[in-house]
């Protein structure tokens, strides 16, 4: 299974148990202080065993309860890199599903093969059982118009979502980040980029497909003047 398939379970599962995206990202910054796979479940098991002496919620230690066990589904036997990426890459579709709660309803049943209804429709539906009454046909909605890609020598600016020691992720105005995203190398001695607080000026160099189908944009920083 595909690095980017891993990451999509691992984060539909956390979506399901209600993990908070917040107290997970703090489990993936002690995995990159550390680089170790091991360190890691150990200071998950070390939380869920002994947490209860420092953390008074009891929903805070469901929350690391239920990242335990689907971190121990989906990432064992991991080397350092490729666990870091695929738990990276599954907290920031973790946030997609929390702003979007049927998204993670709807990728499940697109690996079950089973029809996607949209939501709206769905409990229209479900309203209509209930009452008894003939649902109305909702209009046509008009169909915006596809936004461009932006080519290789164009620009734009974008909100910096994630990044580890080699690149930032960075939103590509206009597309969802779980199937186009820009990936912009990070550089020794340039000030780096601050996670979901700066935005990022950019210039395209290269678009690239992934297996899965997900597109890349590679950027390279803008100086101001530019």
């Amino acid at each position: 299974m595909s690095r980017n398939s891993l990451a999509e379970l691992l984060a539909a599962d956390l979506a399901g148990a209600g993990v908070d995206p917040n107290e997970a990202q703090k489990a993936m910054a002690y995995l990159r202080s550390k680089r170790d796979p091991k360190a890691f479940f150990d200071y998950l098991q070390a939380i869920v065993t002994n947490g209860r002496a420092v953390i008074r919620s009891n929903q805070t230690l469901d929350y690391y309860r239920n990242l335990q066990s689907a971190c121990q589904r989906h990432l064992r036997g991991m080397a350092y890199e490729e666990l870091a990426l695929t738990l990276g890459w599954a907290l920031r579709l973790l946030r997609y599903y929390r702003a979007v709660p049927w998204a993670a309803e709807e990728k499940a049943a697109e690996r079950r093969g089973e029809p996607v209804q949209a939501p709206r429709r769905a409990a229209a539906a479900d309203m209509a059982a209930a009452t008894g009454a003939r649902p109305q046909a909702a209009p046509p909605a008009a169909t915006p118009p596809a936004r461009e890609l932006p080519a290789v020598g164009a620009t734009f600016t974008g909100k910096v979502i994630d990044g580890d020691e080699q690149f930032f992720v960075i939103e590509v105005p206009g597309f969802k980040p779980d199937r186009v995203f820009a990936a912009l190398k990070i550089e020794p001695e340039v000030p780096k980029y601050r996670v979901g607080k700066d935005s990022a000026r950019v210039e395209v160099t290269g678009v690239r497909q992934t297996k899965t189908g997900k597109t890349v944009l590679d950027v390279r920083r803008l100086a101001k003047q530019e």
